[in-house]
């Protein structure tokens, strides 16, 4: 158990560090990508849901590793060398009980991550059962499913073979138009994979939970899938004028009805920023999506390659100090949690 407990909390802690300093970083990617490439911002905000995790789990193998190789790696051993020293903490009066309190903190986020990552599995798979269990082909658009529910909102539900659901009332309620484009910006949510998208960043984002960073992403991220969807759906034709009636009569006819309370209300997901997607596409000129995207990606690659490379840099630079960093972590953690 101990050694599960230390590699917890150094992921946990790595992994909050890292989306700290990813902060202005990440802010300054979305920027560059542009208004117009919604696609692109969704990948910079993604990245800074995904790479602090796996930062802490590549900082929890390592330091685990270093201590596995015995004494002999360690920095406290024939002089004392230059690195993030967990012994003073340990020393305290109360640093035992602190560490070892993280340190079960850290394993219950990581446990709160993997049952989010099951029960939402499990949830998804439930819908689109339950959807195509209870549906009938949309007339006139291939691959979408109309359904009966109690509210009139639009989805994909599913995480390998997404479907297409619309409600009766809102399909009763749009005209062909503005119908076609609430389906093309739903299969283009399924295109892109954005269910399979948004589980990874919500299990992410439970790893570190109390950094508000995480949450700031996690919500720029929604809205930047939201409106990539909208992007692709205008680039294969829809008019943002009938995407914006269609966004319009969907609120429309929500604050109409009452609510119902049921499973399939539960498990469904609510409309992403339907203001701020409409007021963007007043302004958006389509011929503009095409090369924003194609001057993001120009953009997009220096800076990782530059952002990569220095990163590299700073840890061969620093190696010797990382790796004595981790060790001690190591130690000391399965010290207190192992006594």
């Amino acid at each position: 158990m101990a050694p599960l407990l230390a590699a917890a909390a150094m992921l946990v802690a790595t992994a909050a560090a890292v989306s700290l300093l990813m902060a202005l970083p990440a802010a300054a990617l979305a920027e560059t990508a542009g208004e117009a490439n919604a696609a692109g911002r969704a990948r910079a905000w993604l990245a800074a849901v995904v790479l602090p995790p796996l930062a802490g789990a590549c900082a929890a193998t390592w330091g685990l590793s270093l201590y596995a190789q015995g004494a002999g790696a360690s920095p406290h051993l024939g002089g004392l060398r230059p690195h993030l020293c967990l012994v003073p903490l340990r020393n305290a009066p109360s640093g035992a009980f602190t560490l070892r309190l993280l340190a079960w903190l850290a394993m219950l986020l990581v446990a709160a991550a993997v049952g989010r990552l099951l029960a939402t599995a499990t949830t998804s798979h439930l819908l689109r059962r339950m959807m195509v269990a209870s549906s009938a082909p949309l007339q006139g658009e291939a691959g979408g499913v109309v359904v009966d529910l109690g509210r009139p909102v639009s989805f994909t539900a599913g995480l390998l073979r997404p479907v297409v659901v619309i409600a009766t009332s809102l399909a009763d309620a749009l005209d062909s138009a503005s119908l076609s484009a609430i389906v093309a910006h739903e299969r283009a949510h399924a295109r892109r994979r954005d269910n399979l998208v948004w589980l990874l960043a919500e299990v992410c984002v439970t790893l570190v939970a109390p950094m508000p960073t995480a949450w700031y992403f996690r919500a720029r991220l929604r809205r930047a899938m939201e409106e990539a969807a909208d992007d692709e759906a205008v680039s294969a034709g829809v008019q943002p004028a009938d995407l914006r009636a269609a966004l319009h009569v969907a609120g429309r006819e929500a604050d109409r009805r009452p609510r119902t309370p049921s499973l399939a209300s539960l498990l469904i997901p609510l409309p992403a920023h339907p203001e701020e997607r409409a007021a963007r596409l007043a302004a958006l000129e389509p011929e503009r999506i095409a090369a924003a995207r194609g001057r993001g990606r120009r953009q997009a690659w220096p800076a990782a390659g530059v952002g990569a490379l220095l990163l590299a840099v700073l840890l061969l630079a620093a190696r010797r100090a990382v790796e004595d960093s981790l060790y001690c972590a190591a130690e000391q953690l399965l010290r207190v949690v192992g006594g």
